[in-house]
C-alpha cells in the first residue's frame, strides 16, 4: 500500500469514527443541530490534517480536499459559534475562492523566482 491511499484510508476511518460518536451522542439527548457543525468542523479538521500530512511526506496535496476542507471548518466554526446566522453563507464562500485563488498565486509567485 503506498503512502496517498494510506493516508487516504486513514483520513476515511477518523471520518467515520466521528460520524458513529456523533451519532451515538444523539442518545444522550444532544440535538442534530448542535452536532452537524461539529460534524464539518471535523471534517475540516482531517481533511486540512490529510494534506499536511502529505505535504510532510513530500507528496503534493490535493487543492479540492483543502479547499473542501477549509470551507468545512469555516463554515463549521461559524455555525458552532453562532455567526452564520448572522452573516450570508454565500458571501463567506465568495470570500473563500477569492482567498484560495489568492494564495494559489501567491505560491505560483514564490515559486517561480
Amino acid at each position: 500500500m503506498n503512502k496517498n491511499v494510506a493516508l487516504t484510508s486513514l483520513a476515511w476511518g477518523l471520518f467515520f469514527v466521528m460520524i458513529g460518536v456523533s451519532l451515538a451522542m444523539t442518545g444522550y439527548g444532544i440535538t442534530f443541530e448542535t452536532i452537524i457543525p461539529c460534524i464539518a468542523v471535523g471534517t475540516g479538521i482531517i481533511l486540512i490534517g490529510l494534506n499536511v500530512a502529505r505535504t510532510g511526506l513530500g507528496m503534493e496535496l490535493n487543492k479540492f480536499s483543502l479547499f473542501i476542507g477549509i470551507l468545512a471548518f469555516v463554515l463549521g466554526g461559524l455555525a458552532v459559534t453562532g455567526y452564520l446566522e448572522t452573516l450570508p453563507w454565500y458571501a463567506i464562500v465568495i470570500i473563500l475562492i477569492g482567498l484560495f485563488i489568492i494564495a494559489e498565486a501567491v505560491r505560483a509567485l514564490a515559486k517561480s523566482k
